[in-house]
């Protein structure tokens, strides 16, 4: 059989040709690039509340995941922090640091397991200290409810997962882990109680809601369980509620919307279910989807949720098609408009309120001075893969 000819393609020509030619008499040469010289000491001179802090899993490559903050007004990167194996992060109360939950294995992937709760400075976006917790914290994406802060800032909390639930208490006084609640064994998610400085709940597995106190050592001075919230089987809940100053905001998959408003002696009460669907939404199958895929703005008492038609059973995990905001007072919807497939959003309340949305990488920020949100800002290609966002207004995204 006769050998057949090497043919060479004219892209592959022409760049050896280049070659040659570049290394031929009398050719010059592209000088090379100076050595970048690092300097270090630097700080983010854009105010906390200014910012706009993006949690990025780097989904193929989960060990590297970091938070990038960006400046809110001019969608320009300030820097980011470095949160290890599929950290989880948030802003403290002050704003003057950050905290990251995460995971270390002694051999990147495999190896001992250690837990801590780093400390950041969220001036020089410099490592203060870690805190070592239990290796049991939840290997979860970035839902808001996996790692919070309770309302007074003095303790941070942990969503563990053996596959066994309880919550990790870490005292940010004392730098100290405290304790691990096992109470919430059998329930999941951790909720910051409106009014309550030293209390979050919890979604238990019968639809009912268990709310912890801690005292001033960390550990639990007091629990409540709920009569069910909602039936679990027929109309399950996301697990994150907005939250306004006196009230919990949740939503079904299937768009029925659950107020529990929680009462001095840990008790709840609940409003009348109501649905964020009309006849003709329902004609046409809209239900809500995403991941953290709802927002409250408490001063207005605006819900934002994230909608999209033709739903069926598994995709309340679909990106929005709309957004749709609702008058909590009036329970009416006052206006939609277009999702931009986003998966996740949060609020900054305040003066000028924004509402702020990503599609696991590209930013959109919304003002909500007005019912109807009116994109300001885009920042393109924020992430490789988020599926959380936030801001600062004062007072933590706890």
């Amino acid at each position: 059989m006769k050998k057949p000819a090497f043919r060479i393609s004219t892209g592959a020509g022409l760049l050896s040709a280049a070659l040659l030619l570049g290394s031929a008499p009398g050719v010059q040469a592209a000088p090379p690039l100076p050595v970048e010289q690092l300097t270090g000491g630097h700080s983010v001179k854009v105010a906390p509340d200014q910012r706009i802090y993006v949690m990025d899993s780097v989904f193929f490559h989960l060990t590297d995941s970091r938070l990038k903050e960006f400046d809110r007004n001019t969608g320009k990167l300030l820097g980011m922090i470095p949160t290890a194996f599929n950290g989880q992060a948030q802003v403290s109360r002050d704003g003057k640091q950050i905290y990251v939950a995460t995971t270390y294995f002694e051999r990147i992937t495999r190896g001992e397991r250690t837990d801590v709760v780093e400390v950041w400075d969220n001036e020089k976006l410099s490592f203060v200290r870690e805190i070592k917790i239990p290796p049991k914290r939840a290997g979860s994406l970035n839902y808001d409810g996996i790692f919070r802060q309770t309302g007074d800032g003095h303790f941070v909390l942990v969503q563990n997962a053996t596959p066994a639930a309880s919550v990790s208490v870490v005292d940010m006084r004392k730098n100290a882990f405290v304790d691990e609640i096992t109470a919430t064994a059998g329930c999941w998610s951790i909720i910051p109680v409106p009014g309550m400085p030293r209390s979050f709940s919890t979604i238990c597995g019968d639809g009912a809601l268990l709310t912890i106190t801690l005292g001033d050592d960390g550990k639990v001075a007091s629990q409540a369980r709920s009569e069910p919230m909602f039936p679990v089987k027929d109309d399950p809940v996301f697990i994150t509620p907005g939250r306004l100053s006196n009230a919990m905001v949740f939503v079904s998959f299937y768009g029925n919307v659950y107020t529990a408003r929680p009462q001095k002696d840990g008790a709840m009460k609940f409003d009348p279910v109501w649905s964020l669907l009309d006849d003709a939404d329902r004609a046409q199958h809209w239900v809500p989807g995403g991941y953290n895929l709802l927002a409250v703005e408490p001063k207005s008492e605006r819900l934002y949720i994230f909608m999209h038609p033709d739903g069926v059973e598994g995709s309340h995990k679909h990106p929005a098609a709309e957004i749709w905001v609702y008058d909590l007072k009036t329970r009416k919807r006052i206006a939609r408009v277009p999702g931009k497939d986003a998966l996740s959003m949060s609020v900054i309340p305040g003066k000028k309120p924004q509402l702020l949305t990503i599609d696991g990488g590209n930013v959109h920020v919304y003002d909500i001075s007005k019912p109807e949100p009116k994109e300001v800002l885009t920042i393109p290609e924020a992430a490789e893969a988020s599926l959380q966002l936030m801001g600062y207004a004062g007072g933590g995204n706890g």
